[in-house]
């Protein structure tokens, strides 16, 4: 600029998607002579007009300005390269390349051209570095460059005008000659990832930053099994090297996703116009189910980990309890998912001191406060002899909770105790002694002792083993397996608030077979839900069943699946959309899996397809324990393995 000038600047600024809000723009702190009203990008605009003004007396000279762009107490800043030149000298301006980039890039032919302002010029001369490449003695002052015998690099080039002996020199203009086709450097989800989130965002990082006028909605494509075109965003980062993928609904399930980036008639170009290397495209599966981290384990080596018990937090992480013995002690542990990797709650957990403790059967809640509570059984010296214990996790530690009372002025000895929360905070648990009675016991809130709830059964139960707890409102229901001997068979039974039995219970239709281990949920009206699996005596098969309490009556129990067979282990879960989900261990083609099934319309639909960490007949899939997230969307925990080297798996249902 001459002295005593003015020269208007256009100020470009790129919007997130979704910042609109309108940006001031202004020199900051310009240097003495230099001035610029602030003018304003007005919103979901992205440009604006700032007018350099230089006084008569500025100091002649480069100079480089900041250009501040605001916007509340966000803020932006840029360099300004400015000549100023004494009035009467010459001003060499370049038109091409463009003014305003920073470099300036090529892979072939370079158009140069200069403007001159002030007065004549005799000639114009176009160096690179020190080298001249032509020498243009009328305007216009233009020369192409032609790069393809010039290594690639940066360059610097000058326009110089000469008048009476004087050289006047333009800004340096960095020119950077690229023949190099850019390549994808890295990929989210990785290609060929066998297990990517229905959810994912797709990412691609570039080996150097791309045109951002090559990217469009229209020339990158995200395809479900190759042909069926989804929906997506996408967008590039500031320096060009980033393009995120946003899909605008979750990708199907399951599928195989294949991400396109360029077409033929309108390829990603670098910035020196090099097409994105055609290897850019890549594929990968969005499958059923994903895995919730690696397996757990609380010992290396070949360990058995057994009787895991998932539960869901008011967060949606996962909260798994298991028994595990390291070979010389067996006790309980507890982990939990943060988003990222299990966290193990303390140390393994017993209620015996020294080694050979014999701990399992772990039940766990979480309660209302969102604490960790966990229930278990454990030898004392004969096997008829178990003892249950409690622990409350502390966010921190393991505390115990308040000792169980006596029972007929006895310590309880007894198996498989079960866990369930009223919503006044009150804690109930239900097991079996080892006189095979069934007990119950509640702890109010904040009580530091537990009250036995008079547990009665009806006259002809005998025998009753594994309960099972559901909570409706203040109402407690307990399932469990029990000699009905009034109907002469083994069968389930429902007690309500621990006196009340529903119906006559629940026998198998055939001949010699007996009912065992139940799972139970109540719906939204309070009426319980069961599931169970019966046992053939002669050929030992077993079979799942389950029924509904009507408010009046249990229906005909009918059986849950065709699929598999030695279908075993029910796990039963209700969303808050009142549809019940169940889990269970059955055989498929020689191998035992673990089944997902919703109740829709008295049918269980099965969620494909069955789990199975290893796919193998040798590592059977067992006792799953299933939980539902906010969304409805089933969890699962099981163990799996061979001999002593079992570990428990956590799956999560993708969508």
């Amino acid at each position: 600029m001459i002295q005593g000038g003015s020269r208007a600047i256009q100020v470009s600024i790129v919007r997130a998607e979704s910042f609109l809000d309108s940006v001031s723009v202004a020199l900051e702190q310009p240097q003495s002579g230099v001035t610029a009203q602030p003018t304003t990008i007005p919103s979901g605009e992205s440009t604006a007009t700032l007018t350099v003004q230089v006084s008569a007396n500025t100091a002649a000279g480069d100079t480089t300005l900041t250009v501040r762009a605001t916007s509340g107490n966000e803020f932006r800043t840029a360099p300004l390269k400015l000549a100023v030149a004494r009035a009467g000298d010459l001003i060499v301006r370049w038109t091409a390349p463009v003014p305003g980039d920073s470099d300036a890039y090529t892979n072939g032919a370079l158009q140069l051209e200069a403007t001159i302002e002030g007065g004549a010029a005799e000639a114009v001369e176009f160096r690179r570095d020190t080298e001249l490449l032509a020498r243009i003695t009328a305007p216009p002052y233009t020369h192409t460059w032609n790069t393809q015998s010039a290594p690639e690099g940066e360059y610097q080039l000058t326009a110089r005008a000469i008048r009476g002996g004087t050289t006047f020199t333009s800004l340096e203009r960095t020119v950077v000659v690229d023949r190099t086709p850019p390549v994808v450097a890295t990929r989210a989800p990785a290609s060929s990832d066998s297990q990517v989130s229905a959810r994912a965002s797709l990412e691609a990082t570039f080996s150097e930053p791309v045109r951002f006028s090559s990217i469009s909605q229209d020339n990158v494509e995200v395809l479900a099994h190759g042909n069926t075109r989804l929906g997506a965003i996408v967008s590039l980062s500031s320096d060009g090297t980033r393009l995120t993928i946003t899909p605008t609904a979750p990708l199907p399930v399951p599928s195989t996703v294949l991400v396109k980036l360029g077409t033929s008639t309108h390829p990603i170009l670098d910035l020196a116009g090099n097409v994105l290397h055609s290897a850019s495209e890549w594929v990968f599966t969005v499958p059923v189910w994903l895995p919730v981290g690696s397996a757990l384990s609380a010992h290396a080596g070949a360990t058995p980990s057994e009787n895991a018990v998932l539960k869901m937090d008011a967060d949606d992480r996962p909260t798994v309890a298991w028994s595990e013995s390291d070979g010389t002690s067996k006790n309980i542990h507890v982990a939990r998912w943060d988003g990222t990797t299990w966290q193990h709650l303390g140390s393994g957990l017993s209620g015996l001191a020294g080694l050979g403790t014999d701990a399992e059967n772990p039940d766990l809640h979480i309660d209302a406060a969102g604490r960790v509570v966990v229930a278990w059984d454990e030898a004392t010296g004969t096997e008829d002899r178990r003892r249950p214990f409690l622990k409350r996790w502390t966010s921190s530690t393991w505390e115990d909770l308040p000792a169980l009372p006596r029972f007929d002025g006895f310590e309880i000895t007894a198996r498989t105790p079960k866990l369930a929360t009223t919503p006044n905070g009150a804690l109930f648990l239900y097991l079996v002694d080892s006189s095979n009675r069934l007990l119950g016991l509640t702890l109010a809130k904040d009580a530091v002792e537990w009250t036995y709830t008079n547990t009665t059964l009806p006259w002809d139960h005998f025998n009753p083993s594994q309960p099972a707890i559901s909570v409706h409102g203040e109402n407690v229901f307990v399932s469990y397996n029990t000699y009905l001997d009034s109907l002469e068979r083994r069968g389930v039974a429902v007690l309500m608030n621990h006196q009340t039995a529903l119906g006559s219970g629940l026998v198998p239709a055939l001949p010699n077979h007996v009912a065992s281990t139940s799972a139970i949920v109540t719906d939204q009206a309070g009426n319980p839900i069961v599931a169970w699996n019966t046992t053939d005596n002669a050929t030992q098969e077993k079979e799942l069943y389950f029924s509904q309490w009507t408010g009046t009556a249990w229906r005909t129990p009918v059986p849950v699946t065709a699929t598999s067979s030695s279908n075993d282990s029910p796990s039963l879960a209700l969303g808050t959309n009142h549809q019940a989900v169940l889990a269970w261990s059955g055989i498929v083609n020689s191998e035992r899996v673990i089944h997902i099934a919703r109740l829709q319309d008295d049918t269980w639909d099965l969620l494909s397809p069955p789990l199975s960490a290893n796919a193998t007949p040798t590592t059977p899939s067992l006792k799953p324990s299933l939980a539902l997230d906010a969304m409805n969307h089933p969890t699962v925990a099981w163990q799996e393995g061979a001999g002593s080297g079992a570990d428990i798996y956590v799956y999560r249902y993708n969508h």
